[in-house]
């Protein structure tokens, strides 16, 4: 933190971070300002509340913070009218650019009625941590851009469609950021699943804000949502709600219980996977309708949707499905991979090989092949048939129907015996 927030570290409870953490105060001008040792992470989270600070001791700067995130850090940051370079660069970095200095943003129509120049948002862009806000946010910084489209990142608190984001004069051509492109936190999950919010208030996390009454049109609050919205958010932030863990995966021959060394082609298998997801100190049965299977070799082969099994344990839940292993041989990956937005990260795989059919295991009769068989068995019929017709069949002697001429001797004969 700059040496501001430094010297009201006193005066601020930091309520939000009242939760078992032990925190470490150092200033951006500190010497012993270092974030990583011996390569390794000496603390689990950052907290950047040094928005107008260009320097940092020890060459801290958005190079060490993203070392930082790459093995696992959460970072929670605020910037605010006055952001230095330093924040505007790691800014940068998450896809993200804060406004020019000296900007704010200002909303005439939604706002608190006792301070016409804090925007009051009652609405969550992006339900990570909480549904639902019980008192509007109160909020009074510059605004956050996007550069350009990151996956990764979503807006959670926008402002509303009349807002804009100008400096202290008055305005005499159209604002670059106006409406709902003006987002006021936004947030970010990295592949790792390390989290990071940012905006651009740092007065919106003050003992000011947190305690002071809102009025909205003809809606009065008592206290603002500040003290509910930062509270979940840095829970969200700092790994403490919407976690996910895979307990056990496994799967095998359905009637069998180990898990074989290689499938065959056509298996019946049953496969299962446990999950918990944790939230304010306890891990707690996950509940989801979307938990999908792939089984991919190069490309997914089959992708089918996991049922949830009844509860039995009251720390994880059961995700299973009974199916049959794809009629091609090679090497396939069970593979869940669970990614949706608030929670994190789920990839869980496997990999087996899936054999052909051994030589005594095809069988021996298939009823695509009848009209073949038929065919086959008909010529072979046909054939014995003709052979024994063939075989045994006698033909009849033939009758003479003329005789020979007589010879000379015999017409002779004959004329003799006509005369006696």
């Amino acid at each position: 933190m700059d040496d501001i927030h430094l010297k009201m570290k006193k005066k601020e409870n930091y309520w939000y971070l009242d939760r078992g953490f032990d925190l470490t105060y150092v200033g951006a001008s500190d010497k012993n300002l270092e974030f990583i040792k011996y390569e390794e992470s000496l603390y689990d989270h950052l907290i950047l509340l040094a928005p107008e600070t260009d320097y940092y001791e020890n060459d801290v700067g958005p190079k060490q913070i993203i070392d930082f995130i790459d093995r696992g850090g959460n970072v929670l940051l605020a910037a605010n009218e006055k952001t230095g370079s330093t924040i505007q660069d790691l800014l940068y970095e998450f896809g993200s650019i804060v406004d020019e200095p000296g900007f704010n943003v200002f909303d005439n129509f939604v706002h608190n009625a006792t301070t016409p120049d804090v925007l009051a948002i009652d609405k969550l862009e992006t339900p990570i941590s909480l549904d639902k806000l019980s008192a509007p946010v109160l909020y009074s910084g510059t605004a956050i851009k996007f550069k350009g489209k990151n996956p990764y990142s979503k807006p959670l608190l926008v402002a509303g469609p009349a807002a804009y984001s100008w400096d202290n004069s008055a305005v005499t051509k159209a604002p670059l950021v106006t409406g709902n492109n003006v987002v006021l936190v936004n947030t970010l999950q990295a592949v790792n699943n390390a989290r990071i919010v940012m905006t651009g208030s740092t007065k919106m996390f003050s003992d000011k804000y947190v305690s002071s009454p809102v009025k909205v049109d003809d809606k009065t609050y008592k206290k603002s949502g500040n003290f509910e919205f930062i509270s979940n958010i840095s829970k969200w932030t700092f790994q403490e709600k919407k976690v996910l863990k895979v307990v056990s995966s496994k799967h095998h021959k359905v009637g069998e219980t180990e898990r074989p060394e290689y499938y065959t082609i056509k298996n019946n298998i049953h496969y299962e996977i446990e999950m918990s997801e944790y939230n304010d100190g306890v891990w707690q049965p996950f509940n989801a309708t979307d938990v999908q299977l792939e089984l991919i070799m190069l490309d997914p082969y089959i992708r089918i949707t996991l049922k949830q099994q009844p509860i039995t344990n009251p720390t994880s839940s059961t995700f299973a499905i009974d199916l049959m292993v794809p009629d091609h041989c090679g090497v396939f990956t069970f593979k869940v991979d669970y990614r949706r937005y608030g929670l994190s990260w789920i990839l869980e795989k496997d990999v087996i090989a899936i054999h052909p059919l051994h030589y005594n295991e095809f069988p021996r009769f298939l009823g695509e092949g009848l009209p073949y068989y038929f065919g086959a068995f008909s010529m072979l019929g046909g054939f014995i048939i003709i052979s024994i017709l063939a075989l045994y069949h006698e033909d009849e002697p033939k009758k003479n129907k003329t005789s020979a001429a007589p010879s000379k001797k015999e017409k002779e004969s004959i004329a003799e015996k006509k005369k006696n």
